[in-house]
């Protein structure tokens, strides 16, 4: 199977994938014709409607690693 490179319209990230189900699997974000395509970390502020759900998932992975600092103003 040949792989095909996806590139982000804003960032100009790389993913390269053999298939489009598995960029869309990845969090890619691409257009069925292949016009648009958006990166996981670009991708969340371009989807609606039912799609729109996948933005709580991935801001999930994306942010689970890391913790609330707090602020001592005094």
């Amino acid at each position: 199977m040949i792989a095909k490179t996806y590139i982000c319209d804003d960032c100009g990230a790389r993913g390269t994938f053999t298939s489009y189900l598995k960029a869309r699997a990845a969090h890619w974000a691409v257009a069925k014709d292949y016009a648009k395509c958006y990166c996981p970390v670009c991708a969340p502020k371009y989807r609606r409607g039912k799609a729109a759900e996948k933005n709580v998932e991935v801001v999930t992975q994306l942010y689970a690693g890391f913790k609330q600092l707090s602020i001592n103003l005094k």
